[in-house]
Order: structure tokens, then C-alpha cells, then sequence
């Protein structure tokens, strides 16, 4: 039977990865391989996993000692060498950028030390399947290079692939892994354009297979008549610049004093107390509108958000996306989106189903496509169109079947 090992940050483990769960269920499905999860990091109890698959923790084993035996290799390595050429050229070389490069050089010797350390155990890896295109792809790619790994694919999202998220905007190793992949499964169009352009990605090696989210027959209510609901899902850090929702918002209530209007927003994060005291700075004067800030919701829960109140919109103010899922799943709810047009957004979203905005919306635009989606004519079909984007071309059932399909057709060869 095939062997295929999925590499993620942390999944089954908590935090985050929750929308692994929309998919992992199709793994469960196929007959053809036996599945290992292989986290880097696992604390507490993993979550609940199909019957059939397996978790392996050999990467989160001997930390420490592993660690320092690797950040020695890497100082003498030419990965680490090639690494400090390329910051050098791009004129990105300076302490933090090197301790970096020598950080991510060890853990990938590291973590290639780990998975060869797991097929000495149990066999050879037929596929590696890689759920962010990081470090343990790359150490994947070193194992299939010392013959312990058949085949290694990547997805690639957002954080890790966009190269101004990152402090300098520089993405450690990518450009010396790139060529070593089997395949490469984009969200977007132009996220393959990016990955071409940016890294030099093979064209003929990428592939475009979106995620998905369940397409389930509940969907959200309007608000009544003189009320509007609006949320945001994000997590509070500075690139989803949640202070231009704020500034949005201050406007649409001026511009609209017969609306009573509400906003939730869902997600905690390192800057969730800040933004909330810039809210209440801003906003707490405004009579027609109120807000409240859940924090961190788990994942399962936050489609409730959508169907246990009416909501209208949800809004997004990132500087940078790949293909968010939450604005997936709000839209399967029949809740249009407005967003910035930036990363892979506008494979989602368009002013068909919501309202695609510049890249960098001030207040005023903002509030003008709030107002377009929830006040003007085209509200109800906008409701409408936003669920048939997702039935169309984001419906789980769908996407990871083929996905999965895809892995293990290429696993087979």
C-alpha cells in the first residue's frame, strides 16, 4: 500500500491549521494509501482524526541537542553559503536576515535528519504532501534526494508566499528548494504568476486546485429593514489592517444616520486589545453604531457567527491574502464580501458577489462598497451570487476530492 506522510505546522495538535479539518476527511475516503500526519510542533491532545490514519511526532523529538547539531551543519553548509549570496545581491544582508538564514538552514537539516529517521522505522515515503511550502518541504526534498522519499508536493497559501509579509521581504531558502518539487498546488492564478515570477517556479510542475468549504443548506439572514450586521474574521496583526475597518465604518455611520449598524469582529491575536481601544476611541461616539470583539472563536464555531444572527457583509481590509477560506465559508452562508483587491482575493471575490476594492481602500471606499453590498438595489442578488461562487468552484466535496485524487495519481507513477 502507497505511503503518504502529510507535513503540517502543528495539525491534529492546537492552535490553528482548522481548515485541515475540511479536508482531511477525504483522505479517509481513498483506499489506496495509508495516511501519517507528522506535525513540527504538538502540545496537549491532538484533535480527533479519521479511523485508519496515523500521528507520528518524530519532528518535534529531541529539540534541543538536535537543534545545535544542526545550526553546526548548516554554518559549514552551502545552503547556508548560497542563502547568504542571495541576501547579499538583493542587498538584504544584515544580523537579522543572516541569523535567519542560519535558523531555517538548521532546521531543515534537522528536520531531514527526522524523516529519515521515520522511513528507517517504517519504510520509504511514496509521497510527501506538504501543507505549507516551508522549511519541512524543503527537508522532504533533501530526503527524497538521499532516496528515503518517492515523490514531495506542496501547497502553498499566503504566508508563505508572499514575500512582503515577511520581515525584509525575504523568504529564507524557497529559491534553492523550488526546482525539487514533484508538483506544486496553487489556490490562484495569481499565486502561480507569483511563484513564477518571484521564485522561478517550473510553470509545467504547478498545478491549481482551490480549497473548499462545506456547501451545507443553512444560510445566513438579512438584517431587517433600517439595520445592518457586519463582521470580519481575521487574525489581529498589522497585515490585516483592521484600523481601516475602523476608519470605514466611522464613515458608512456618518454617511447613513438612519442605519443602525453593528460590527463583530472574530479572531484574537497580538494586537486584538489595541484594536479595540482604537474602536472605542473612534467609534464609541457614534450613536448608530455599535461593535463588539469575540477574540479567538474555534473554528467549528465561527460558522455559527453567520447563521445565529443576521449579517450582511463581511469585510476584509488585508494588505495581503492568498485565497482566504473565511471568506469562502461566509460566502457559502449567502454573505457577500467586501475586500482589497491584493493576492489571490479576486479569485474569490468580485462585484458580482461583494465588492472588490484597490489594494489600499481608505475609509471612504470603504464605506462606499459597505453601502453598495448591504443599502443598494443589487443586495439580494449579490446574496445569491456569492453562494453560487462557492457551489461552483469552491465546494469541498469537490475540490479535495480531485485534490486527493491528484496526490495519489501522482504517488502511483
Amino acid at each position: 500500500m502507497m505511503r503518504v506522510v502529510i507535513l503540517t505546522n502543528a495539525y491534529p495538535y492546537l492552535p490553528g491549521e482548522q481548515f485541515i479539518d475540511d479536508e482531511i476527511g477525504y483522505w479517509a475516503e481513498q483506499g489506496e494509501a495509508h495516511v501519517t500526519l507528522m506535525p513540527a510542533i504538538a502540545h496537549g491532545e491532538p484533535r480527533n482524526i479519521p479511523q485508519g490514519m496515523t500521528i507520528d511526532t518524530v519532528l518535534t523529538s529531541g529539540r534541543l541537542f538536535g537543534r545545535l547539531v544542526a545550526v553546526m551543519g548548516a554554518l559549514f553548509s552551502g545552503m547556508l553559503r548560497s542563502e547568504l549570496v542571495h541576501l547579499w545581491r538583493t542587498s538584504k544582508l544584515e544580523w537579522r536576515t543572516a541569523l535567519r538564514a542560519i535558523l531555517h538552514c538548521s532546521k531543515v537539516l534537522q528536520q531531514a535528519h527526522q524523516i529519515t529517521r521515520y522511513t528507517d522505522r517504517n519504510g520509504d515515503i511514496d509521497v510527501a504532501y506538504c501543507y505549507w511550502n516551508d522549511t519541512q518541504s524543503y527537508a522532504a526534498i533533501l530526503a527524497k534526494l538521499r532516496g528515503r522519499v518517492r515523490r514531495v508536493v506542496t501547497r502553498v497559501h499566503g504566508v508563505d508566499l508572499y514575500e512582503p509579509r515577511r520581515y525584509r521581504e525575504y523568504m529564507p531558502l524557497k529559491r534553492q528548494f523550488i526546482q525539487g518539487y514533484d508538483r506544486i498546488y496553487v489556490l490562484s492564478s495569481h499565486a502561480a504568476a507569483y511563484m513564477e515570477a518571484t521564485y522561478g517556479a517550473p510553470p509545467e510542475k504547478m498545478q491549481l486546485i482551490p480549497l473548499g468549504v462545506p456547501v451545507e443548506e443553512s444560510v445566513a439572514r438579512p438584517s431587517p429593514e433600517g439595520a445592518v450586521h457586519i463582521v470580519s474574521v481575521s487574525f489581529c496583526v498589522p497585515v490585516k489592517h483592521l484600523e481601516r475597518i475602523v476608519d470605514g465604518l466611522a464613515v458608512f455611520a456618518r454617511e447613513n444616520p438612519e442605519v443602525k449598524a453593528k460590527w463583530t469582529h472574530v479572531g484574537g491575536g497580538p494586537l486584538l486589545e489595541e484594536t479595540r481601544a482604537l474602536a472605542q476611541k473612534r467609534l464609541d461616539g457614534v450613536p448608530n453604531l455599535s461593535f463588539e470583539f469575540l477574540g479567538y472563536v474555534p473554528h467549528e464555531d465561527v460558522r455559527r457567527v453567520f447563521l445565529d444572527a443576521p449579517v450582511d457583509v463581511l469585510v476584509n481590509t488585508s494588505e495581503s491574502e492568498g485565497t482566504p477560506v473565511s471568506m469562502m465559508e461566509a460566502m457559502s452562508k449567502s454573505v457577500p464580501v467586501v475586500a482589497p483587491d491584493v493576492g489571490g482575493i479576486s479569485y474569490v471575490v468580485s462585484n458580482r458577489c461583494g465588492a472588490l476594492m484597490s489594494s489600499r481602500p481608505d475609509g471612504r471606499e470603504i464605506s462606499a462598497a459597505i453601502a453598495r453590498v448591504v443599502l443598494g438595489p443589487e443586495r439580494s442578488s449579490l446574496r445569491s451570487n456569492a453562494r453560487s461562487v462557492i457551489e461552483t468552484r469552491f465546494d469541498a466535496a469537490r475540490n479535495y476530492r480531485d485534490f486527493v485524487a491528484n496526490v495519489i495519481g501522482l504517488g502511483a507513477r
